[in-house]
């Protein structure tokens, strides 16, 4: 590192807050491109990343000239267009026309935002007018322990990760948010063994909406597969179940797609691995790769029927013509390229990989996920599933080593969510070759762990 790229670094500890760090820190070195799944440093040292950055970089780097180009062209004929007052533009149209093909049949109407937090506290907002226009008092929103769903105030109270680290600065948090137990089956918050629990978190809805009165539950908001806190799937009955509760008790079903969606997890969206449709769903990340902000809520007719006549306001960059367009580009090379087909297979390689090799290991409690959205346990016992101490900084440490040998990966610990969890969720463009590559760098950083 030269002189200059230490003042750069001075400065940017000293002026700049970088979000999940210590103020007045950053992480030693600067980013400066990137280019298929690997990014590199301004030493020229190149990272391989094994986690999408924020499971956000769906196509990686590889079509970074063709997006560009597309940017570019948008920008040279409209840069911007409000869509206030009923304004619209060719590309908010095409954006909305394709992003209706992919959605469940019936999920075809959209408001879009600015990124996945906004789409959350949006939808939020959507639910409690929807049942104020059909004249009930129907407020509450339902959603998990474990879960994750922005830093926005609804959405930040929604969240059920952090232990309060997130929100506890600036409390009190918005009124009428309630908890219900996570899906998480190899740390059952009940203390129960799937299958012979009966999905017992899932009627745990059924009856906290009794409790609550469903006369005061407006909307039920949930991961289809849990992202932030390590990529857990749900069990197979789980989303029939719930799509069966909150239909029989008139509550509004919200999936919160932000990470799953866009192919992460083999398909389109998670929720089609179950055949179910909600009544909304917050998108995000995927929607363009991340190439630019943006995102979206989807909703079906029921909900948008009611909001005919209606008068919402938006933020000042809801439609932006160039973010618009590249999502629509986005999409299509989605489709072009078989990028979800692409996901489930490799994914399917992958799992396979982690379940013969690293599951073994004396330190590796599960391995779970879906797709390209998979989380790797780590334990300190495997018989009482007793997680590493987040004190001993065992889960930054193979985050540091695996750095150290150029990959990216991404780790949870129990200081702010359930369990001690590797993130593996490269690009969903990532070769089995790539695959190898990472599971190579991982595999002795985690084999190295031992049992106290």
């Amino acid at each position: 590192m030269n002189i200059k790229e230490e003042e750069l670094l001075k400065w940017d500890a000293d002026h700049l807050m970088h979000w999940v760090t210590p103020v007045g820190q950053n992480a030693g070195f600067i980013i400066e491109k990137a280019k298929g799944i690997k990014f590199y440093d301004t030493t020229g040292k190149e990272y391989i990343d094994g986690a999408s950055q924020l499971v956000c970089v769906t196509l990686g780097y590889k079509y970074n000239d063709e997006i560009a180009a597309v940017a570019a062209e948008q920008l040279k004929k409209l840069p911007y267009m409000t869509n206030f007052w009923g304004f619209t533009h060719p590309a908010m149209i095409e954006c909305g026309q394709r992003l209706a093909r992919l959605t469940p049949e019936g999920l075809d109407h959209f408001c879009f935002t600015n990124g996945g937090s906004e789409s959350t506290e949006i939808s939020f907002q959507l639910a409690r007018k929807y049942w104020k226009i059909k004249g009930t008092n129907k407020y509450k929103i339902i959603s998990l322990y474990n879960s994750y769903h922005g830093v926005m105030y609804g959405a930040v109270t929604a969240t059920g990760l952090f232990m309060g680290a997130m929100s506890s600065g600036f409390t009190p948090l918005v009124p009428g948010f309630i908890k219900a137990p996570s899906y998480y089956c190899y740390r059952c918050m009940l203390g129960l063994n799937y299958p012979e629990c009966g999905i017992e978190c899932a009627k745990q809805l059924e009856k906290i909406i009794q409790l609550e009165g469903p006369d005061n539950v407006a909307a039920f908001i949930v991961e289809p597969v849990h992202g932030t806190a390590g990529h857990m799937p749900p069990p197979p009955e789980y989303w029939p179940m719930v799509r069966d509760i909150c239909t029989k008790y008139d509550v509004l079903l919200i999936a919160d797609e932000v990470m799953s969606g866009f192919g992460r997890t083999g398909k389109a969206f998670a929720v089609e691995h179950w055949g179910v449709k909600p009544d909304m769903m917050t998108l995000a990340k995927g929607i363009t790769s991340s190439y630019i902000p943006f995102g979206a809520v989807a909703m079906n007719d029921k909900v948008y029927d009611v909001f005919k006549g209606s008068f919402f306001a938006g933020a000042t960059f809801s439609g932006h013509p160039v973010a618009a367009a590249v999502s629509s580009k986005v999409m299509e090379i989605y489709l072009r390229d078989k990028i979800f087909e692409n996901a489930a297979n490799i994914g399917k390689y992958a799992m396979e990989r982690l379940k013969s090799q690293f599951l073994p290991l004396p330190c590796v409690g599960e391995v779970s996920g879906l797709g390209l959205m998979i989380g790797i346990e780590i334990v300190e016992d495997k018989a009482n599933k007793k997680g590493f101490d987040p004190a001993s900084g065992v889960m930054h440490t193979i985050q540091d080593k695996a750095l150290e040998n150029g990959l990216f990966v991404r780790v949870s610990d129990q200081s702010w969510t359930s369990s001690n969890r590797v993130s593996f969720c490269p690009p969903l463009v990532v070769t089995k070759e790539e695959v190898d590559k990472i599971l190579d760098i991982l595999y002795p950083i985690v084999a190295a762990l031992k049992p106290s």
